[in-house]
């Protein structure tokens, strides 16, 4: 078996072989669409196991397809592969990091750990989504399927964090199916218990559910170029706001921001229009509204440490740590000894990529984004420019959260980025090339100019 990132093999493949493959690369292409609309519900399916690694339907339309996809031959495309390679080496750093925890000997090993596997786990299953979609034929059949699940999941996303706002009567409803009791539930024990506003049916954590709410709806933009993406705009913010998390409404507005420089004229109206319905909405929402205004408004007042929430504290407390400790500073402390070591979590990805994998650990994050971020400027096209204007608005909420990051309260929001990511990286040229899945089946597929000497074969998996 080759590596998922090797060149095109070509070879004589069995008659049953090249039957199943289109129809393994169909529900392949199905499965991730459902996966796509299953965000908008993060809540676990099952309480097996550590409450970190309660399975979703997301993990587990995610796990069907990648089973799928395993059984049929198909190189990523050439332009993808370097990409591939780098995350498949981040992820092999990151298991060496896990085994770092091993020879630091800090203690408290119980509680690192099980956070160092988890993390661990979801760059498996960012990689595995990429694998998956980067050996796909994107063609405009298949992204119009999933511009439908994306639209039916951000709909959902929107409605449900506008309904948790305003009532509670879902997280009552649905947490008399989540399990209950200290220390079997963890921090799920909020979504039901506390009444927390805002959190939609996405998780427990303000902040993941505003980078959701942002990142599905730059993926819908991204499906839907001839359409208007005004409404989707409006929505992410409107959405953004509700959720409480100020981090994430910087980054929702950056980059609705970013947006509006490529149409003026429809950014214009569009604030005019949301200004005029506010206006007209504060005499009967005021009420309402009143405390969650107030803790958006701290955003004009960032240097004020009272505004916070306690995250002076724990950076204090981290670079301490640091600075105390050259060795750690250089190679960190292995992932998972932020939260066992500093009783919390950083609440600033540079802080915690720093504390857990050092200088080596960040140096490789910022070099893996410098690039991605530099192709997508390269392609100039509708999706990369989205794509990189929600990357730009993503990077912006990591001053108070660790939102690019493995994070346990961040459910699917990774594996989803990797599927983003495929999507803005496939030209437009290479989406109306592309076979439909659908259509009598072909071991070759065209792909874009510059790959036309490509091939590439289905079949069974050795």
């Amino acid at each position: 078996m080759s590596l998922p990132w090797s060149g095109p093999q070509v070879q004589v493949l069995p008659t049953a072989g090249r039957r199943a493959a289109p129809a393994l690369e169909r529900a392949v292409i199905w499965l991730l669409g459902a996966f796509v609309a299953a965000q908008c519900f993060g809540l676990p399916l099952l309480g097996a196991g550590p409450w970190a690694l309660w399975p979703t339907l997301a993990d587990a339309l995610l796990w069907l397809a990648l089973l799928l996809s395993v059984l049929y031959r198909a190189p990523l495309r050439p332009d993808l592969r370097p990409l591939g390679q780098g995350l498949a080496a981040i992820t092999a750093l990151s298991a060496l990091s896990v085994l770092l925890l091993l020879v630091m000997g800090d203690g408290r090993l119980n509680v690192a750990l099980p956070f160092g596997v988890f993390q661990l786990f979801k760059l498996i299953q960012l990689l595995g989504v990429f694998w998956m979609a980067a050996r796909l034929p994107l063609s405009q059949p298949v992204l119009d399927s999933w511009e439908k699940a994306a639209r039916f999941g951000f709909l959902v996303m929107v409605v449900t964090v506008t309904w948790t706002y305003f009532s509670p009567a879902i997280p009552n409803f649905l947490g008399q199916f989540l399990p209950r009791g200290l220390g079997v539930s963890g921090p799920w024990e909020s979504y039901y218990l506390h009444n927390e506003r805002g959190l939609g049916t996405l998780g427990y954590n303000h902040a993941h559910v505003a980078a959701m709410v942002l990142l599905q709806g730059a993926l819908l933009m991204m499906l839907r170029p001839l359409k208007s993406n005004t409404w989707v705009l409006l929505c992410i913010v409107l959405a953004c706001f509700l959720s409480g998390a100020r981090a994430g409404l910087v980054g929702a507005l950056l980059f609705v921001l970013l947006e509006g420089l490529r149409t003026p004229l429809r950014s214009t109206l569009m604030v005019l229009l949301a200004g005029v319905l506010a206006l007209a909405a504060m005499p009967y929402l005021q009420t309402e509204l009143d405390s969650l205004i107030a803790r958006q408004a701290t955003i004009l007042e960032a240097g004020n440490v009272e505004n916070l929430a306690g995250r002076g504290d724990i950076w204090q407390t981290y670079v301490k740590n640091l600075a105390a400790d050259p060795l750690r500073l250089l190679l960190g402390s292995g992932m998972g000894s932020g939260i066992a070591n500093n009783g919390s979590n950083a609440h600033m990805m540079v802080l915690q990529v720093l504390y857990e994998t050092g200088i080596a650990g960040l140096s490789v994050m910022l070099m893996l984004f410098g690039w991605l971020m530099s192709r997508l400027y390269a392609l100039r096209d509708h999706r990369a420019g989205i794509a990189l204007n929600v990357l730009i608005g993503l990077w912006a909420t990591t001053f108070a959260t660790e939102t690019l990051y493995p994070n346990s309260a961040f459910g699917s929001f990774l594996p989803l980025l990797a599927l983003v990511t495929v999507v803005a990286l496939t030209p437009a040229s290479a989406a109306v090339l592309a076979p439909n899945p659908g259509s009598e089946y072909s071991p070759t597929l065209q792909e874009p100019a510059a790959a036309l000497a490509s091939s590439r074969t289905l079949g069974w998996e050795d």
